[in-house]
């Protein structure tokens, strides 16, 4: 009962508007027409505007944004859906427009912010797995609602299939380390195969024998990392990424996943998850016949039990290749995987929240300025201790309600007489953490503005918390990504801002490379529109200890940054708003 109640209490203080928001909308004297504005013309009146965006507004919108009531917000939930009505609500209360498309919404309600995005998901309904030693079975696993399994977690994967066994050590491509290559016949042998993997990488004494230097690389970081890898060395990715049609990759890929955590924190892991697993969400009804293969994680026993014929187990591989200092590969002749998925299509929904400022100017209000963050986050860990909600303070309630302030603002400088001259869309969406489906959807199938009038997009995602890779410990610095690749003016321009908006925020250019392995200039929802031609600038603080974890919490956020940061990306948005011409497109281009 209290939880309603507490959503009840919070709607109807939003939806009442206060005092000051009460002046704000009273008429304005008309200010005299103003002439072609520069960044040094609007700097007073940028840096009026952007000094209403403080970190106690910041945080009064973010411990209930990030709060337990809204349970992570994960994509498509009650709390994710309770999520887009706050947005809608405080947007409706600051007087800016909805922009969404919802079918049948009474114009009062929040649904007239939405635009709604169909959502798929592949949901396992059973699954068996068996090591063979030729034709006898060594182990035997089922996996799904209801089964008892403390061996196999099915990630993806759907129909019977069988293969033959080939140990990749640790599935590592690297200049000083490629298992791959161990293989007599390279990463190309591993067509139609059962490819075992290690987690983690090669250590000896604490330092990586990949890098000697350090504990752990990227390799230990990231098993999709590792999956990549292995289709690009195995030529099954196009320029996009995507699989090729008809690639004849392996048959199932296999990562031995609880030498970490040991096999009972994986047993429980696997209980926990079997009921809940599917293949991920997509904006299309995904096919049931894939190219993809079969992907899990399994125990050592059960790895084992696949590595059986060999007479080798992992626990002796895992020395031999720490003594030899080496890969070690090989075919396992006569270990054979079979294994058996089906997998039923649910459709679901969720939804974008898009609010409008119209230019003032006649002649530019038809272009648009899309600012942009995501409004989903992950949910709840069925796997966590303790506290189980991913409460995405940084990821991305941090973006998401710099959103909040920023229109505000605006809408304060419009009350005065200094509306925008272009048009600016405050756009959250939905399903980033799911593939960036909200904006691949806004991009892709229904642009509520015309994509050939956006003349930018200015994306946030995690501006909330101190990288602890930071290279000089900086505690006054955002990641500025992908801000030249389409546009250089507008990386120039950002640049300029910093300095006459007042955030003198160190403008890093750490990542800003496609050439970067971490992908981040790709891997949030600027990337929909970079595709598009249009130039974007995504702002980043960097990963941490809680990021994807429950820990990620809004009293761990640094509140006083993210207000200068927040005031940075408004000033470039009012600059682009304002200025006569669009940013030239005149970058290398994204890809």
């Amino acid at each position: 009962m209290a939880r309603p109640l507490l959503l009840l209490v919070l709607a109807c203080a939003l939806a009442a508007p206060d005092a000051h928001a009460q002046r704000a909308r009273r008429p304005a004297a008309r200010r005299a027409p103003r002439t072609t504005p520069t960044v040094l013309q609007d700097t007073a009146l940028a840096r009026r505007y952007a000094a209403t965006i403080t970190p106690e507004d910041l945080a009064a919108h973010l411990y209930f944004y990030a709060s337990d009531e809204l349970e992570g917000r994960d994509t498509g939930s009650r709390g994710q859906k309770v999520a887009a009505k706050y947005l809608a609500t405080v947007y409706r209360r600051l007087g800016v427009a909805p922009r969404g498309n919802a079918p049948g919404a009474d114009p009062r309600a929040p649904e007239r912010y939405f635009q709604p995005v169909p959502t798929f998901a592949q949901r396992l309904t059973g699954a068996t797995f068996t090591a063979m030693n030729g034709a006898q079975t060594t182990l035997a696993a089922t996996y799904g609602p209801g089964a008892q399994n403390q061996h196999v977690l099915a990630n993806s994967g759907n129909g019977a299939s069988a293969c033959d066994v080939v140990f990749a050590g640790y599935g590592i491509q690297d200049a000083a380390w490629d298992d791959l290559a161990a293989l007599p016949g390279g990463a190309a042998s591993l067509a139609g195969k059962c490819v075992v993997m290690l987690e983690g990488e090669p250590m000896q004494g604490g330092k990586s024998l990949v890098a000697p230097d350090s504990a752990a690389t990227r390799w230990s970081r990231s098993r999709g990392l590792k999956t990549q890898a292995l289709y690009r060395a195995m030529n099954l990715l196009d320029e996009r990424g995507r699989l090729r049609a008809g690639a004849n990759g392996p048959a199932a890929i296999v990562t031995v996943s609880d030498l970490a955590s040991g096999a009972e924190a994986f047993a429980g892991n696997v209980a926990r998850s079997a009921a809940r697993v599917g293949g991920g969400l997509s904006i299309t009804r995904p096919e049931m016949a894939t190219a993809m293969p079969a992907t899990m994680s399994v125990s050592t026993a059960f790895a084992d039990a696949l590595l059986a014929p060999s007479g080798k187990t992992v626990a002796g591989l895992q020395a031999e290749i720490a003594a030899a200092r080496r890969p070690v590969a090989f075919a396992v002749a006569g270990g054979r995987l079979t294994s058996s998925i089906e997998r039923t299509v649910a459709e679901g929904g969720s939804e974008n929240v898009a609010a409008f400022i119209e230019g003032s100017d006649a002649a530019l209000k038809d272009e648009v300025v899309i600012v942009s963050a995501h409004l989903d986050h992950i949910g709840i860990s069925p796997n966590a201790q303790g506290d189980t909600i991913n409460n995405g303070a940084d990821d991305d309630g941090s973006g998401t309600v710099a959103l909040l302030e920023m229109a505000e603002a605006f809408m304060k400088a419009k009350a005065d007489g200094f509306g925008p001259r272009r048009s600016v869309l405050f756009l959250h969406v939905t399903g980033e953490e799911k593939g960036l489906l909200g904006s691949a959807y806004y991009a892709d199938v229904d642009p509520l503005v015309p994509l050939a009038s956006t003349v930018t997009n200015l994306n946030i995602d995690m501006i909330g918390r101190f990288d602890p890779t930071e290279p000089n410990k900086s505690e006054n610095y955002v990641y500025v990504i992908g801000s030249n690749l389409i546009s250089r003016e507008l990386d120039s321009l950002n640049t300029v801002v910093n300095v006459a908006i007042g955030s003198n925020v160190e403008l890093s250019q750490r990542f800003n490379s496609a050439d970067d392995p971490n992908r981040f200039y790709a891997r949030s929802d600027h990337a929909n529109f970079g595709k598009k031609g249009i130039p974007f600038i995504f702002y980043f603080t960097g990963t941490h200890a809680d990021y994807h974890r429950p820990g990620d919490e809004p009293q761990k956020i640094e509140y006083p940054r993210m207000a200068r940061i927040t005031r940075l990306v408004f000033g470039t948005a009012w600059q682009v708003a304002n200025q006569d011409r669009r940013p030239a497109v005149s970058g290398t281009g994204f890809n």
